[in-house]
């Protein structure tokens, strides 16, 4: 059975009857009392009763079934009333639950900030959180499983909206006794004979291609990789050297070794980070919290 009816209908029918007259009705829902008249006689139709008897001059009276159907519709106007401020809440109040997807590799600088300083900033919010692949978080997102997704440009799909946070620009790890230790920037052109150890997980593995194809060299590739420590554990043992966007606050690596980071000389293309949503969707406060908030940190990102 389709629904034919309206909630103006309905809030027309409430002020009839609590004013007892199409005229005052009127006056309180600013309308006419003809356009009153005819949105009530539209409501009947489709209902299929007669909700009030009206008598000229002495104002309406409701119908058996009309008392009935009045309890009804104010329980339904109730409803719409809550929907309402739970929708206005929900877009303009900076409190409520909020899911954020995390690209997988961008998680263990990015998402400690959130959860602790954001979540102070804004303790009337509800951090949840999933971490995944860009094609999980895609389908996360379309799907309404998650609120907002931090994840790279190159990975959205048209369906999503994106946001940029922050760009990067790549670096050269190396370990703390390689011969290029002590300078402070270099050229990828001064590695090319040595063994590269290539990060795998993309876009990683994407962007690092691009970025020795734009520069016209061929890397030789001694391991490929997809964890990111391990990477850094390999190099620090002197064996390769690696190209990557993280830059953790420590120089140890996991099992006790150190490397050092390297700025490029080559003008690269930055690797952009940001937030992606359903294309179309509103723009919460709780967004716009969020996105404030990644903007105002400083992370280098994997």
């Amino acid at each position: 059975m389709s629904v034919r009816f309206t909630l103006r209908q309905l809030e027309y029918f409430d002020a009839i009857a609590s004013e007892g007259s199409l005229t005052a009705a009127a006056d309180r829902c600013h309308v006419s009392a003809s356009a009153l008249a005819l949105a009530l006689d539209d409501l009947e139709r489709h209902l299929g009763i007669q909700l009030v008897v009206r008598r000229k001059g002495r104002g309406v009276t409701l119908t058996p079934a009309g008392t009935r159907m009045l309890s009804m519709t104010r329980h339904l106007l109730s409803g719409a009333e809550g929907l309402a401020a739970e929708a206005w809440q929900a877009a303009e109040g900076v409190a409520g639950r909020l899911v954020i997807g995390v690209y997988e590799t961008l998680t263990p600088l990015w998402l400690p900030e959130v959860l602790e300083r954001f979540q102070i900033r804004h303790p009337d919010i509800e951090i949840d959180f999933l971490e995944g692949t860009a094609d999980t978080l895609h389908d996360h997102l379309l799907q309404g499983r998650i609120d907002v997704a931090l994840m790279y440009q190159v990975d959205v799909s048209s369906q999503l909206a994106f946001e940029q946070v922050h760009s990067y620009r790549p670096h050269v790890v190396l370990a703390e006794g390689h011969r290029f230790a002590r300078r402070h920037s270099i050229r990828l052109s001064d590695l090319i004979d040595e063994p590269l150890v290539a990060f795998e997980v993309p876009p990683a593995r994407h962007n690092t291609e691009q970025l020795f194809e734009s520069l016209g060299l061929t890397p030789r590739v001694a391991y490929r990789i997809q964890n990111y420590e391990l990477v850094r554990c390999i190099v620090g043992r002197g064996l390769g050297y690696a190209v990557l966007f993280q830059r953790p606050t420590t120089s140890q690596t996991y099992d006790g070794r150190r490397v050092v980071q390297l700025n490029l000389i080559d003008r690269v293309d930055p690797t952009v980070v940001g937030l992606a949503r359903p294309a179309g969707a509103p723009i919460t406060a709780r967004y716009r919290a969020l996105k404030r908030f990644l903007e105002g940190i400083t992370i280098d990102a994997p």
